[in-house]
């Protein structure tokens, strides 16, 4: 496991800069620590987890713990195994300390909550390496991580990227969950954050061709002939009316999805 808080700033030249006066305004140094449980559905070993887990630690005065599938579980929604399972020592791609379990996605919740007794202000997982968009997110194990994690009253985001890794539009994935965390630090802390799934989608595009971040509804259907994994990379037209179609034209999104929604796979 790994707690990290927020790192000091230098300046350009390589100095410390200075400390800045007090205020009467909350100063990093005085923000409570935020704890976040951080899990994927591609292993523990995934450079979508790694990468997420960088950006989170940028993050000041957070505490990260990473517990993950040990093996890739893509698709298993929030599928848990009779019986349990077992856990153990692990490391993300790039050395972070971690928990693998031998298990599935919502497995790795489960031993994060009620085994190791983790009480995180948020759960957070990803990314994954394809999108998670209209009826697919019943089948995701992404948001499977962060439907388990909803329905034991901890808020919850998920976020997912194009099939392929590539370091910078994962990147937008990523620092699109830091700013949300940014933007609701307080709520989350105070336990007042509404218990819900938000999924982050990002487009395969390059960076530069991708509109700005929209809030959009979960798609019911996608459209006959239609591939998700695609984008026009286009979002120079009207905005788009949900998740599917936002990622077809090139805007990330971002949705909220029902704890509850159907599971689509077989049997």
């Amino acid at each position: 496991m790994l707690a990290l808080t927020g790192a000091a700033c230098s300046s350009d030249d390589g100095g410390e800069t200075a400390a800045p006066e007090e205020s009467t305004s909350t100063t990093v140094a005085q923000q409570e620590t935020l704890t976040i449980l951080v899990s994927n559905d591609d292993g523990v070993d995934s450079e979508g987890l790694d990468l997420l887990v960088e950006a989170l630690a940028t993050i000041p005065n957070v505490e990260l713990t990473v517990v993950a599938p040990a093996t890739n579980q893509s698709g298993t929604s929030d599928r848990t195994t009779p019986g349990g399972v077992t856990s153990a020592a692990s490391t993300t791609a790039s050395g972070v300390e971690a928990v693998a379990v031998d298990g599935f996605p919502a497995d790795a919740v489960r031993v994060a909550l009620d085994e190791l007794d983790l009480d995180p202000d948020l759960v957070v997982s990803g990314i994954n390496e394809g999108q998670n968009v209209g009826p697919v997110a019943g089948l995701s194990g992404t948001v499977g991580v962060a439907r388990t994690a909803v329905r034991d009253g901890i808020p919850a985001v998920a976020v997912s990227g194009g099939l392929v890794f590539d370091t910078d539009q994962f990147a937008v994935g990523a620092n699109l969950v830091v700013m949300w965390i940014e933007e609701n630090r307080q709520a989350l802390v105070d336990r007042t954050m509404p218990v819900e799934v938000v999924s982050f989608n990002i487009p395969a595009c390059d960076v530069g061709d991708m509109g700005e971040v929209v809030d959009v509804e979960l798609a019911t259907e996608i459209p006959e002939g239609a591939n998700i994994f695609e984008s026009a990379c286009d979002p120079s037209g009207p905005p788009p009316a949900d998740d599917v179609l936002a990622i077809m034209a090139g805007f990330p999104s971002r949705t909220v999805v029902p704890a509850d929604i159907e599971s689509i796979i077989p049997g």
